[in-house]
């Protein structure tokens, strides 16, 4: 069987995708067209949605009045359910903050898909595909294509094959899009409806009526009665209408205090503390705000390193020095639990995130100072070294603001440099950024710039390979394997190691472990010189026996729910050949499977199968017969398994003779003898 044709023949299919046999995928980069074929697990994964969101759209909807004077998504609806014929794609048009989210939902709610069959797609791709959306039986899905700067002719085409597919499995797609990025021409009849935004006051009121309706006059009446503007976002009047059901008794100063992120009591809290002798209470309100919920000691000795990095000198005494804690923590605010961890949190509301934001508006100063404090207590043997993933998620929060790009120049700029104090929080920071809805799809493309830029030095390619791995590997593994095969491709090898250790990072993720295998053998099967050599490299390091995430293949059964283990065996025969037909690969290949016939860690079902597919044809190959007949070093296990495997490639021989005519394969009448 070719490659495609051991694919085709063993039908996988993930749980989004329907009963499409196959796909056709353009290539993985921002410059190749080259198509393949792919499985159903290489559909784009969807993601349920929250009952609570659901609730909302459900009973708390508010359909804006277009210029028809009918509800936009009641004309939505009305295109899709036409008289003539049911439309299975449509798309709203409008910028971010209109409500499109919320409207796709009540959209697809008014078709009638249930909740509990609505995804939101997670754009595990380099450039949209219509080829990768799913479409299963009785689903919903929502594509938010707001970020694509402009989609290719194929993604319009596609999408008149996309409906007819969706029509038979009776399935829904709403697309977002801004009218800047949605031009199809005449390539595409999908119908769109331009989005208005819906009155702020309108939403939360919608809101407050179902989630606490005796609390519906606290908008129009004082404090709450000006925070929102006609043209306030939606996601700002869901945020207030939440605010308002949480709070406590009539706690209404506390609900704007939050909404407007504790602007007037931060300003009164500064001023009132702005004389020299109060340095020290300003450094630590902002450490407990950076490290909330974080054990007293090490909140001090932080607040202590900031007032040092502005130039402060400690009093002498050390710690018997200056004001008791219950003193400090009373002049912020702040509270103390059984366990000493400090928290702003507990007494206000939201009030950690406001003093960030506030200090990072108000003294652009000093916003490189705090990020070279956070790397300093966040490095290794630094005093907040475990809380790393908080530090990082504050410092991601500030890159939204005006001034934010710094923060990921600064990172940057760090793991660049080779400044290994700063390189954990760097790296942490990068990754929590590319995941971002915000930031993410931005960060995603400087990581394939800097993979395929060969200026880029070892310490970046490694940083990129350390992120690919992580979770942003775990939520876009497509997006993360393009990048490490970037890497893997560069002619100064700088990356390669770090590249292989980041495909078996993935690859120990048994949801993962087919696509994975599925990019690596596609890699060690191209056209493509420095992409082959790369593919080769990386699947001989992932059959690495002595490797703590070897993948298990097991035993290729015939019942259908093992046909993922199948493929799984199937896929490490090509690997194997396509590692077995490179001159510089092909010892280590051989060697890689001579170490797989002498453990014990994997059992007979599991190794020969496979080790005779490999060989089958290829006995001729130097280094074969080596393979088969073992050495000195050949376990007890091995040199039996060697034996069986010579009888089962005797019998595979016998059964399947050469055709009349045929070449017949160079050696195959040589005898090999077991050792």
């Amino acid at each position: 069987m070719s490659g495609p044709d051991i694919i085709e023949a063993v039908p996988v299919q993930q749980a989004e995708a329907s009963g499409r046999a196959r796909v056709t995928q353009v290539g993985r980069d921002y410059e190749e067209h080259h198509h393949r074929y792919v499985r159903g697990w290489e559909y784009l994964r969807g993601v349920g949605m929250a009952d609570r969101e659901m609730d909302l759209v459900e009973n708390a909807f508010v359909d804006a009045l277009g210029s028809n004077g009918s509800g936009q998504v009641a004309h939505a609806v009305s295109m899709l359910n036409r008289p003539h014929g049911r439309r299975h794609v449509l798309v709203l048009l409008g910028e971010t903050g209109t409500g499109r989210r919320a409207a796709a939902l009540r959209v697809l709610h008014s078709v009638g898909v249930p909740r509990e069959r609505i995804r939101w797609l997670v754009l595990d791709w380099d450039r949209p595909r219509t080829e990768q959306l799913p479409h299963t039986k009785g689903h919903g899905f929502v594509l938010d294509l707001t970020a694509c700067r402009g989609l290719d002719e194929g993604f319009y085409t596609g999408l008149a094959d996309y409906q007819q597919e969706a029509e038979a499995a009776e399935a829904f797609l709403v697309i977002l899009a801004t009218p800047e990025g949605w031009n199809p021409g005449t390539l595409a009849t999908v119908p769109s409806v331009r989005m208005i935004r819906p009155p702020a006051t309108e939403i939360a009121k919608a809101h407050l009526r179902h989630l606490a309706a005796d609390r519906v006059d606290w908008l129009s009446s004082a404090p709450l009665d000006a925070l929102l503007a006609q043209s306030a976002e939606p996601s700002d009047a869901a945020r207030l209408a939440l605010l308002v059901a949480q709070a406590g008794e009539d706690n209404r100063d506390a609900v704007k205090q939050e909404f407007t992120d504790w602007q007037d009591h931060l300003q009164k809290w500064f001023e009132k503390h702005s004389n020299p002798e109060d340095l020290r209470e300003r450094a630590l309100l902002i450490a407990a705000a950076l490290l909330e919920g974080v054990p007293a000691d090490v909140v001090l000795d932080a607040a202590d390193r900031l007032f040092a990095e502005v130039g402060g000198v400690l009093p002498p005494g050390g710690a018997l020095a200056g004001r008791g804690l219950d003193e400090r923590l009373h002049a912020i605010k702040a509270s103390q639990d059984d366990d000493e961890a400090l928290s702003l949190e507990a007494r206000q509301h939201g009030l950690p995130e406001a003093v960030l934001k506030y200090v990072w508006r108000q003294r652009p100063q000093l916003r490189r100072v705090l990020l070279q404090w956070a790397s300093h207590i966040s490095a290794p043997n630094g005093v907040a070294v475990r809380h790393l993933r908080r530090i990082a998620d504050c410092l991601v929060q500030l890159s939204l603001l005006p001034g934010g790009s710094v923060v990921q120049l600064v990172a940057s700029d760090w793991i660049a440099t080779g400044r290994s104090a700063h390189r954990e929080l760097a790296v942490e920071v990068l990754e929590t950024m590319a995941l971002h809805p915000v930031t993410g799809a931005g960060v995603r493309k400087q990581l394939y710039d800097w993979a395929h830029q060969k200026g880029t030095s070892k310490e970046l390619a490694t940083a990129v390979a350390d992120i690919c791995a992580g979770r942003l590997g775990q939520t876009y593994p497509r997006i993360a394997l393009t990048r490490l095969r970037l890497l893997a491709s560069r002619s100064d090898g700088l990356a390669r190691e770090a590249v292989a250790e980041a495909v078996r990072r993935l690859a120990s993720t048994p949801e993962q472990r087919i696509l994975v295998l599925s990019e690596i053998v596609g890699w060690a099967e191209a056209a493509d010189s420095d992409v082959r050599e790369a593919g080769t490299d990386t699947f001989l390091a992932l059959t690495d026996i002595a490797c703590d995430t070897l993948l298990p293949v097991l035993a290729a059964r015939e019942t259908g729910e093992d046909a993922a283990d199948t493929l799984a065996g199937e896929l490490f025969v090509r690997g194997w050949r396509a590692a077995l037909q490179d001159p510089n690969a092909a010892g280590t290949a051989h060697a890689r499977l001579a170490a797989w016939l002498d453990s014990p860690r994997l059992s007979d079902d599991q190794v020969l199968p496979l080790a005779a597919a490999v060989l089958h044809g290829h006995l001729g190959q130097r280094g074969a017969a080596e393979l088969l007949v073992g050495s000195s070093g050949s376990s007890d296990l091995g040199r039996m398994r060697r034996r069986l495997l010579l009888d089962l490639l005797i019998s595979q021989h016998t059964a399947s003779p050469a055709e009349p005519g045929s070449a017949a394969e160079p050696g195959n009448d040589a005898i090999v003898t077991a050792a």
